[in-house]
Formats: structure tokens, sequence, C-alpha cells
């Protein structure tokens, strides 16, 4: 009733239900405040009365069509339960007393008895020592180190081969491959690293000793399973307490854990949302350092899968210009999908038609998006080589479309598999029920399994679990040492004469340091720097947002990052020159940080900046697998780490401290909803879950490195955790302190003297190889003229207009008197005058209200072209010029470049050929240089010639060298003016645009005259 009186008093129009009622939005504003500031009625009231006013209002809406701002419902939110309640405080107090006789158990000599010789009775009550053994060795895992889940419990049989030490740390790797017997409805956890305490070491090598590793014994994981329920039986037995199943045990020591432990932490180690540990060998090399040179994938060595797996030719050793747009890709997997569906009027296809309509679209997908060709080589593979039926290719193709819509244009390699496997999360995620889930994830497997055979990429193992789709053991995790990020970043450093060399150094810095994705490095505009250049220790900030080229991963990944704190004070202070670099060339804000000229709006692609910084990350450290994404990953886990103040077995970034000053001291939830905001994550979850690889070490650190973590408070040296368990080791605490005096604080070097059978593997004992050896001149060179992009090039004769001559040197790294060799060169070749007086130019026109009159004291100013599609073609044209022509021909790159100096003529805008043969070469020259440029040539044949008019146009279309089908022709009126046999010709030059109706003839001759100015400056270099 209190809210129909509220309507009543201002629209009583909604309370009658009349229809097209208009309300201004700040009414129904006034409306939700009035009814949440009540002051009486409980909370609950207050939310059913604005429900009940927002579902009134919808219905409005909806039904009679009210102009109304429907005001947001209000939600129950219910917290999670806590695990803290009064009976598990009372298991709890049964878990202490039973650890406590249990430790007194230990040491007496019965218990001892048992482990050495057992009970020697028969049946059910025989009590074996190996089960004794590896049964304390359970409890010795549970209580201090927390190993708390009951897949990790079960696999630690399978797993103790992989023992390693280092220094004073001990530990063995989890789940490193399936094991046979595991469950298919249960899922399987990713590879975890677990660190050993001195307790659990000790009787982990005393049990090795004496009884070998317990893999042999256990099969597959049902035998390990039941392998461990049944020492744990003889465990508990042997101690004479109260039988405890493992299961409760384990919950009791979680709420114990809980005491002291964050919770994301003791829920890792219930294997609830694991992360993904690293690999061995990459672990290994952290350790020590130096370079390793990793063993590649079985799919990625030589003699591969790739032909004989799928049958077909290789698609990796293709190279295609995909210059159809996405939009063809969509039509024609849809018109493969019509092809395929089969009417009840119509007969199936046969075997031959279906295979012509296939390899049909194979080849005509080979000029769109890289996903579109993979799956028409799919289903080719799949119809001719696994004769599947065409309503199976049917289903498939319906289901694995959406592939095209998640991955656009994206390449489809190794470096990408990351995006791969999120477009099949996304295909997955459009069903509605779970049994087109599990079959969705179903087809993506046998999609997947072809793309492992056809290019290559990894054979992850992929699993349906929990309502969604999860990809198990993909081996994405990796992590730089700050030693190999110094190593890195000083061989880019090394490259940094060109702009290109620039921008991959600081793409590869913001990587490693702010947690940049490379399509957010590249997307970076000038406006997003914010910073004062006046000001001395002025705060950088760096906002990641959306912008009209590039849009961020998600809502949340918009975030500001304090450079100030994420940086060195080296990089920091250098970062500030390059982007007072970048504002002195660039003509307005919206520029490119990472673009190479002064109007560079649109981002460069990923793979001009990360290609070369993969090659440099693999070759330093070894490892193939590296890429860009792993810088980010580095400084999630490097970030967590100083949060919780753990102490890093090897070179880490050491000026993260400065981020924690406004953090309360200890793990707080605040502290983790920073890190996530820094990496542009919803919630810690997903950072938790997604980005940290080290919880081995959170772990370590809570449950060995303070003691007050754990339930009794472990001594924090080695001996007093031994001396407990001398009995049962065999070891007088004497012999203990005698190597530790020897050796030092190195457990596992006492340990492995006393149990000299149990194999061990000794990170330490490898042998260190030194990195790849730098250059040892890390100062940037200067580049020349001929060395700079098109954008360059325009943005340094852009700046010559406002700039003194050693500035532009300066910001454009050239050699001393080339700039101003290029603002001569650059007036004297736009001045040129032609036959026709004073008022025209021969390389530019004066066009009104566009272009400035032409001074004495600098050069006229050329515009670029404007439109995107034509700018990348001539940056193309460009490279080509310089890179290939002027490096190989440069003779013919002269002679062509002086005939267009010599015929151009801007007003007309095409290049006069009076020379039938020169003329023709020059033509034929230009089109080679980008297989977008096309001619339109007028043919102007001569009266005074003894040929016909047509005959001559027939002699120019057979002298024309090359390039004949870019090439079109036009027939004018004959002219007297000049006698040549084959009379004269008017050739322009354009660029395809789809988004242009007239043909634009400006980019190919706009590159032309940049070059004429560019070699008129180089030839005049002394």
């Amino acid at each position: 009733m209190a809210v129909l009186e509220l309507l009543q008093e201002t629209h009583p129009g909604l309370v009658r239900g009349d229809p097209n009622v208009s309300v201004p939005p700040e009414v129904s504003q006034q409306w939700e405040e009035s009814l949440q500031t009540i002051d009486s009625g409980s909370v609950a009231e207050i939310r059913h009365k604005v429900n009940f006013l927002s579902l009134g209002l919808a219905r409005g809406q909806q039904a009679l069509g009210w102009d109304v701002r429907v005001p947001a419902p209000l939600h129950l939110v219910r917290p999670a339960a806590s695990p803290f309640t009064p009976s598990s405080f009372k298991r709890l107090s049964d878990y202490r007393d039973w650890c406590r006789h249990a430790d007194h158990a230990i040491q007496q000599p019965d218990f001892q008895t048992l482990l050495l010789h057992g009970n020697g009775k028969k049946g059910h009550r025989r009590l074996e020592p190996e089960m004794i053994s590896w049964g304390l060795f359970l409890y010795c895992v549970i209580t201090n180190d927390g190993l708390l889940g009951s897949q990790h419990l079960n696999a630690l049989p399978l797993a103790t081969t992989t023992l390693a030490v280092h220094e004073s740390s001990a530990w063995f790797v989890l789940h490193e491959t399936v094991p046979s017997g595991m469950p298919s409805k249960k899922r399987m956890l990713p590879r975890s690293r677990w660190q050993l305490g001195v307790a659990a070491l000790a009787v982990l090598m005393r049990h090795i000793q004496h009884f070998g590793h317990p893999d042999p014994k256990c099969g597959d994981y049902q035998q390990a399973r039941m392998f461990t329920q049944r020492a744990w039986l003889h465990f508990c037995c042997a101690l004479q307490a109260e039988k405890l199943s493992l299961s409760a045990f384990r919950e009791q020591a979680s709420t114990a854990f809980r005491l002291h432990v964050p919770a994301y932490l003791v829920n890792s180690a219930h294997g609830k949302h694991p992360g993904t540990s690293l690999a061995e060998a990459r672990w290994h090399q952290l350790l020590t350092g130096g370079y390793v040179e990793h063993a590649k994938p079985k799919n990625e060595q030589g003699g591969g899968l790739s032909t004989a797996g799928s049958g077909l030719a290789s698609m990796a050793t293709k190279h295609r210009e995909r210059d159809q747009p996405l939009y063809e890709g969509r039509v024609l997997l849809k018109s493969l999908h019509d092809t395929l569906y089969k009417r009840r009027n119509q007969k199936r296809l046969k075997f031959e038609a279906l295979s012509r309509e296939l390899e049909n679209a194979t080849v005509a997908s080979q000029r769109m998006a890289p996903i579109v060709e993979c799956l028409c080589r799919w289903l080719l593979f799949l119809h001719q080589k696994q004769k599947r039926k065409q309503a199976t290719l049917y289903k498939y193709i319906g289901v694995s479309m959406s592939l095209l819509q998640a991955m656009g244009d994206t390449p489809v390699d190794q470096d990408r598999l990351a995006v791969l496997v999120e477009a099949y999360q996304y295909v997955v995620e459009q069903a509605k029920t779970e049994k087109n889930r599990s079959y969705r994830w179903a087809v993506l497997r046998s999609f997947h399994s072809f793309l492992v055979a056809d290019l290559g990429l990894a054979n992850v193992s992929m699993a349906f679990a929990d309502g969604g789709a999860t990809v198990a053991h993909h081996a994405d995790a990796n992590c730089l040492s700050e030693d190999e990020y110094r190593q890195i970043a000083g061989y880019l450093a090394s490259r940094t004469a060109s702009i290109m060399g620039q921008i991959r150094y600081w793409a590869f810095v913001l990587g490693f340091r702010a947690g940049l994705r490379i399509g957010e490095a590249l997307s970076i505009q000038l406006d997003d720097v914010l910073l004062h250049q006046a000001v001395q220790d002025t705060d950088v900030t760096l906002l990641v947002r959306n912008n009209e080229y590039v849009g961020v991963k998600s809502h949340d990944s918009r975030r500001q990052l304090p450079l100030h704190h994420l940086l060195t004070g080296t990089e920091l202070e250098d970062f500030k020159a390059f982007v007072a670099n970048r504002q002195a060339v660039a003509i307005h804000g919206r520029v490119m940080l990472f673009g190479e000229g002064s109007g560079s709006v649109a981002p460069l692609h990923d793979d001009e900046v990360q290609a070369e910084i993969h090659e440099t990350m693999r070759r330093i450290t070894g490892d193939s697998s590296l890429r860009f994404h792993h810088l980010r990953h580095s400084l999630a886990n490097y970030l967590l780490l100083s949060f919780h103040g753990v102490s890093i077995p090897w070179a880490a970034p050491s000026h993260h401290d400065a981020l924690w000053e406004k953090i309360a001291d200890g793990p707080s939830r605040s502290g983790l909803y920073f890190v996530a905001q820094l990496m542009g994550h919803a919630c810690p979850d997903v950072t938790l879950r997604s980005y940290l690889h080290f919880s081995c070490l959170l772990l370590d650190h809570y449950c060995h490195q303070r003691s007050a973590s754990m339930e009794g408070r472990l001594p924090s040296h080695s001996i007093a955790q031994l001396e407990p368990l001398a009995g049962v080791l065999g070891i007088k605490p004497a012999t203990l302190r005698k190597w530790k005096e020897r050796f030092g604080e190195r457990p596992p070097l006492w340990l492995n003297k006393a149990f000299p059978q149990c194999p061990l593997i000794d990170v330490a004992q490898r042998e260190v190889e030194p990195y790849p050896a730098l250059p040892a001149r890390i100062l940037p060179e200067r580049q020349g003229l001929s060395q700079l992009s098109l954008e360059q090039l325009a943005a340094a004769l852009e700046a010559l207009h406002q700039r003194d001559i050693d500035d532009v040197e300066h910001i454009f790294n050239l050699y001393e008197g080339e700039a101003e060799r290029l603002t001569s060169c650059a007036g004297r070749v736009l001045t040129a005058r032609t036959r026709r007086g004073m008022s025209a130019f021969r390389h530019y026109r004066i066009t009104k209200g566009k272009q400035p009159a032409p001074s004495n004291r600098a050069h006229p100013r050329l515009p670029t072209p404007h439109s995107l599609a034509e700018r990348s073609v001539v940056h193309a044209m460009y490279q080509v010029i310089w890179s290939r022509w002027f490096k190989q021909h440069p003779d013919e790159l002269r002679k062509q470049l002086r005939f267009f100096y010599r015929y151009h003529r801007a007003t007309d805008g095409h290049v006069w050929i009076r020379d039938a043969d020169d003329g023709l070469a020059f033509v034929s020259w230009v089109l080679s240089l980008d297989a977008r440029v096309k001619a339109f040539i007028e043919i102007t044949p001569s009266a005074q010639s003894p040929l016909p008019a047509k005959q001559q146009l027939n002699e120019w279309k057979k002298r024309l060298p090359s390039h004949h089908h870019k090439v079109e022709w036009q027939l004018k009126s004959p002219g007297k003016r000049y006698s040549k046999p084959l009379g004269t010709g008017n050739v322009t030059f354009y660029v395809v645009n789809k988004n242009k109706r007239a043909r634009s003839g400006y980019p190919a001759r706009y590159v032309l005259v940049m070059a004429c100015i560019v070699m008129a400056a180089v030839a005049k270099k002394p």
C-alpha cells in the first residue's frame, strides 16, 4: 500500500493502469530514494517495496507502453557459510587430543617395534611395517605440510620418484600425468608441487630406504587409493588410538589450518581451484639460474604428425594473402551448413560430390580467416579419412561455427593456444543444457585433435566438469626471473636504434613490470599516460581503457596502473623520456604511444612487436614455450609472494615493497583485491585460480617458515624437529648436530647420509650454463635516413617546421647533418616547377584552404593519406623500396625514381610516359612493390605514326613486361604534338579501397615523392 500511495500522489494514471504514461527519470529516482530512506520498517520490508515498484513498472513498460526508468531490484546476497561452527570446534579439540596421543605414541618402543617388524599376525589383524611407515608419512604431510586433498593423498604413492632437493628444501610433483585407473567422473587436478617439511622428508626417505618406492606396487590410481587407505588403518592400529577415518582426519586438520592460513591456500590444499605449477625442468632452471635447453614437445620435433596424422598437405607451410573479410568466412561456413543439411525429399550427397564441395570450400577458405580454413580442412579430413556421415558433419559444423565469432582473424598457432582454449570455452558456454554442453565439448576435442596432427599444436588434455569447460594439464604455467628479465631487456635495449626496437623494448618492460597484455600495450594512447613533465618526481599513471580501435578484454580490465611504483627508478626516468619524445612528435593526444609516426592513430599488429620478443625470450632461456603473456603471469606471482612476505629462492623484483605501504599488516582481502585490480580481474579468485603458480612457496611459508602458523608451533631449526623422531629414524641427535656443523643447515644432505639408498634428484648438482652472450655495448647506435619508416619520415618532415635541426636529429636518432640535408632536399623536390609556369609544382599541388603557401624558410608540407587501408599499402611499398631495392638493386632504384621525378605531374595526378619502353618498365616496377596497387593507362596515339591507333595500343600492351592483370587501358584521340611511333601515355596508380567510390591515385604517388626526397638526401651525403 505504501508504494501505491506514493505513486497516487504524483502519477495516479500508473495506479489506474492507463496506457502510454510518461514519467520523468528524476521522479522514479525520488520514489526509489524515498522507499529506501523510510525510518520505519526492516531491511527486508524495504527490499520488498523496492522490488514491488521495480516489477510493476517493468510490466507497465512491456504491456502498457509506459515511458519510465525502472529502478534496479534489490537482491539478497547471502554470505558463504562459515567453516567455524560449535561442532567444528568440538572436532578440532578432539583432533588436537588425537595428535598429542599420536606424537607421544610415536616415541614409544612399542610403536617403533611394530614399525620395524610388524605384529606377525595374519588376516585382518596383521600390521605390516610398510603400511605403518607409509601411514606415518601421511600423518606428517597432513599435520605439518598441509597436504589435505583426497586426490593429493591418493596420488602420493605414484609421485615419490619425483622427489628432488635443493639446498634446504625438498619437494615432489603430483599429477604430472593422468594415471591409469582414474575414474572418468573425477576431475583431474593440474600439476602441483609440494614442499616437504623436515619430518615428512625424513620419514619418506626412511620408507624408500627400507621398502623402496610404492609406485611399482601401485600400478594405477585405484590401487594407490587402496594402498593409502590401508596404510592409514594400519598406522591408527599401531598407535592404539581411537579409530579415525582419513577423510575425517583431513577435515579436522583443515579446521586447524584455517585458524592460521589464508582460506584460499587451504582450498588449494584441498584441490579446489588449484593453480598449475611450473614444469619441473623450468623449476630447476629458476632455482639454479643460467641457460637450459628444454626438450620440445613431440609435436614440435621433426617428423611430426602434421602430414601422416591428417593425411592432408600441411597448412602451416602455406603462406597466402588472407584478404577476405570475416563475413565472407561466415557466409562460406553457412553455405556448407546448408549443403550438408538433408531434407526428407532429398537424397544424401554421394561421396565424390561431397568431397568436391568440401575441397572447393577448403580452397576458398585459404583467403579467409585462419580458423575458417582449419574448420574446412577438419570437415574434409572427417569425410575422406574417417568416413563420417553427412549428418555427423552437419552437426559438427553447427557446433563449431561459433569459433569464427570468438577467434576472428587471430592466427591458429602455438603462441595463441590460450586464445583458442578461450574460444572453446565460449562455444561450450552457449549451450543451454548439460547434455548439449558435454556434446559440444566432445566435438571440440575432435577438432583440437585434428589441429594437433595438422598444425602441431600442443595436445592439451581437456575435460568437462563443474558445469563448465575447463582445461586440465594445460601446460601454460611459466615465469621469468629477474635475472632473465634483465638479460632479455638488455638485449632488446641494444636494438633500440630504430623506433620498432624501442617499441619492442618498452612493450616487454611494461609486460613484465605492469602486467599488460600485448593488445593492451599496443593500444595505449598518449592521453592514457598521466604525468607532469615539469615536475621532477611526478607520479606516472597509465590508464588501460577502450579506444575507437581496440577494446579491452572485459569491463574489469579497465584500470589505472601506478607506474611510479611498478617500474624501477631508472626505468621510470627512461620511460618518461620516451613519452616526452613521442609527445614532441605526435600531432594530438590520440596518437598511439607505441607508433612509428606523428599520426599513428591505429595500433600496430601483435606479430610486428611480439615475434622478436618471443625469439629473444626463448633464445636466452632455452624454453620454447615462453611467450609474452607469461610476463603478466610473472608480475602476478611476484606481487602475491611479496604481499605475503615469502622469501623467493631466486632473483625476483625487489621494489614491490612500495606497493604495500598502505596495506594493513598481514594477509588481508584488501591486499588481494589490490593485486586483482592491478591485473584487471573482477575479483581475487580469478588471479588465484589462473595466475598463481607458486602456491607451494606460499604453503611452505605458512607451514614451515612461520612457526606460529601451525598447530603445535614447529621449532624453527631442523634438529629440534627431528629429535622426536630419533627412535623411528635410528639417528642420534649428536649425529645430527655433527652433520649440521659440517654441512650447514641442509637437512636433505644430512638425511642422504643416513639413508644413502634413497635416490634423490639434487638440483644443485646441475652444471649451470651461462646465458648466451649479449652485445657488449648496450648504448643504441644511430640510424640513417634510409632506415626510417614512412611514418617516421613524415613525422620528421613535420617536426622540421616546428623544431631546430639538432632537436630533430636527437628525436629521430639521425646522424649529424642528415636533418639539414633532409629539409634541403624536401624543399628542392617539392618546389620543382613544371613548364606551365611559376604557379605549377611538379610533385605537389596547392589546394585552396588545405595547403599553406610555400615559403622560403621551410619546405612545403606533403599530407599523408587519410585512409587507414591506404596507409597500410603505402607503408608496405616504402618498406619494399628500401629493404629490397635500395640494398640489392640501388642503380635500378635510382633509374626508376629519376623517371618519376622528371615526368610526375601532381596537378594532373598522373605520370607522363614519353617513351613507351621506359615508361612501361617504370609501370611494371611500381606494380611490383605491392599486390594491392593497380594502374590505369591512357594512350594518346600519334597521328603522325604509320600505325593505326588500335595497333599502337596493342604494341603498348605487348611491351608491358609484367603485371598485365593489374593494368586497365584506355585509348584517347590521336595527337599531333609528338612524332613518337607509338604516341604517349599517362599512367595513374591507385590503391584498391572498397570504402571509396573514386580511385585514389595519391597514395602511390606520395610514396614515390617521399622516396625521391630520401634518395636525394642519401645521395647528397658526404
